[in-house]
């Protein structure tokens, strides 16, 4: 009867969480069909598919320039290979189009904060264990997507029609696969956005030759196939526009969450900016595939996953909030484990993206003493992660509990 009665309890709130995360994504998607006509809504959407209807009729790929209201100059900044990708969105007119990407930007969300449910239904040391119901598992899974819906790096993501959420799903997912493809998925979102081939250099540490070569081989096929379909684009992005950052954005800009944006801002004019970031940024690089390597070695490879993809907000040059999803889906992972180190970085990541206002575009000079502090927490949130690891006191919980059975 206890049982019963627990497991009633657990239904029921199951489906409570479950009518919560629908609520507020009704909430969101109302909130963009109210606001539909205001220019620059899902503008990143808009930039993809007029760049690759541009480049259907004939013009070049990365002339293209999207007319936004108080920003100027926006275009194509990815790999040709992304435009083969995003080219049914371009065969779409504007409203099924925005339709349908919005609804795949909270699927994909759901399904990764699934894929860390799943993953920890498996691990000893988290909240779920094995013995987790299902009905307990999409409690975590509903409960979770709640706050991860409401961070600023998920709303800018879905504001502006960004493609961030579903590089991070194909990386995030690619420790789902066989061992015999894994690397693929992680090779063919790098061939979309570069980023997620800070994944390489972790499977070259951890001896995943393989891995290292299904990654690169499917990055160099979908760049060749790009090669084929768009000569003139490949070209001319591999030899220019890869090396024009300015073309992504202002390096100092309050928007920019990186390692890079947070020094060229706290830094004294002068200083030598870049010499500082390479110091800075490889020196976390090293402790990040440090932590990868032994969550690999101890065989967690979602924990090494999530460390290497918040590497990739670190060492990007240009970290928009909607990277930062990689921490996101980090904090996630925190809740989901046991002990007090985990749930209060989980509470601390979700605070600081729970900031709104921190991730705004201030011109300088403007920023108070408790505002300047704020808008510099979200890029000194992947050192937190980076810092303890996806697995804060794993270690020293996994001796004491040999002490135990000794």
């Amino acid at each position: 009867m206890a049982e019963s009665t627990s497991g009633d309890r657990v239904r029921l709130l199951a489906l409570g969480l479950v009518a919560v995360a629908i609520a507020e994504a009704a909430v969101l998607v109302w909130g963009l069909s109210a606001t539909m006509g205001v220019a620059g809504l899902l503008g990143d959407l808009d930039i993809y598919r007029g760049a690759v209807s541009w480049a259907l009729a004939g013009n070049d790929l990365y002339t293209y320039t999207y007319q936004h209201p108080t920003v100027h100059g926006l275009g194509f900044t990815y790999p040709p290979f992304a435009a083969l990708v995003l080219l049914p969105f371009a065969l779409m007119a504007s409203l099924p189009a925005k339709i349908v990407w919005t609804i795949l930007t909270f699927v994909v969300v759901v399904g990764c904060v699934h894929v860390l449910v799943r993953h920890a239904r498996h691990d000893p040391q988290s909240r779920l264990a094995r013995t987790a119901s299902r009905q307990a598992r999409t409690a975590w899974v509903a409960g979770l997507s709640i706050p991860v819906m409401a961070t600023y790096p998920f709303l800018h993501n879905l504001i502006v029609g960004q493609v961030s959420l579903f590089v991070v799903a194909l990386a995030l997912c690619d420790q789902l696969l066989p061992q015999r493809w894994q690397g693929v998925l992680v090779g063919l979102s790098g061939a979309i956005k570069l980023t997620p081939l800070v994944f390489v250099p972790y499977y070259l540490l951890t001896r995943q030759w393989r891995q290292a070569a299904l990654c690169g081989g499917t990055f160099a096929a979908a760049t060749g196939l790009a090669f084929l379909v768009l000569p003139g684009a490949s070209v001319e992005y591999w030899t220019s526009m890869l090396w024009q950052t300015s073309r992504v954005g202002r390096t100092d800009s309050t928007v920019n969450k990186s390692l890079l944006g947070l020094l060229a801002r706290q830094l004294p004019d002068g200083a030598p900016v870049t010499v500082v970031w390479l110091a800075v940024a490889v020196a976390v690089a090293a402790l990040a595939y440090w932590r990868a390597s032994r969550s690999f070695a101890d065989g967690d490879l979602l924990a090494a996953t999530l460390v290497v993809g918040a590497l990739s907000v670190a060492l990007s040059p240009i970290s928009w909030p909607h990277h930062q999803l990689w921490l996101v889906f980090a904090a996630a992972w925190y809740l989901l484990q046991r002990g007090r180190a985990s749930l209060a970085l989980g509470a601390g990541l979700f605070a600081i993206f729970f900031g709104y206002a921190w991730f705004d575009d201030y011109p300088a000079g403007t920023l108070g003493p408790l505002l300047g502090v704020g808008v510099e927490l979200p890029a000194l949130a992947v050192l937190l992660v980076i810092g303890f690891g996806l697995r804060p006191g794993r270690r020293q919980s996994l001796a004491a509990a040999g002490a135990v059975h000794a």
